[in-house]
């Protein structure tokens, strides 16, 4: 009877895990604006670039290449969709190619942590404390970064040696100029 019991215990032990892993993967979309249903979550520019140009298209070949009742078939029949299409997508569209564009402005101003030679394990503690640029770790002092968690002296020599080995490639790209050490590089 008392290992019965214990099972009951795990099973609803069980199913509370569960229920939290339903209600956190729920926020977690939620708090990103997205949801598994959006289908702009994945890949925004080329699926709205594909339907606006797609809406585009069931409006102007109908409109010049057909003549008479097949023109009014086609735009009575798909034209209204296309022009759903026009008038909601294509601002998602410019939208989409506004943000590529400044996050491609971003990332050649301040490039991402990405770009260091450091280990996942490194990696994913600098984005979970926050750094997001280079330039954030290194005017960051060695005290504060030895303050966060799972930070010990040899993950801050790996971290200072791959920003001083990425600012001397910067360097070393420009064609080591006078006047110009890697420090002053960020």
């Amino acid at each position: 009877m008392a290992r019965r019991g214990s099972n009951s215990r795990t099973a609803v032990a069980t199913r509370s895990a569960l229920n939290a892993r339903e209600v956190y993967q729920a926020t977690r979309r939620s708090a990103y604006g997205s949801s598994p249903d959006d289908l702009f979550a994945v890949n925004p520019l080329r699926r709205s670039a594909a339907i606006s140009f797609g809406s585009w298209a069931l409006l102007v070949i109908p409109a010049a290449f057909m003549n008479g009742d097949l023109q009014a078939l086609f735009l009575i029949g798909f034209g209204w969709m296309a022009a759903a299409g026009v008038v909601f997508v294509t601002p998602i569209f410019f939208w989409s190619l506004a943000e590529v564009g400044w996050r491609a402005y971003r990332r050649k101003k301040h490039p991402g942590i990405e770009e260091l030679d450091i280990s996942q394990r490194v990696y994913n503690l600098l984005i979970r404390h926050g750094f997001e640029t280079i330039e954030q770790i290194d005017r960051t002092p060695d005290s504060s970064l030895l303050l966060l968690s799972n930070v010990d002296a040899r993950t801050l020599h790996n971290i200072r040696r791959a920003v001083n080995i990425w600012k001397y490639q910067r360097w070393q790209e420009r064609g080591f100029p006078l006047g110009e050490t890697p420090d002053k590089i960020s």
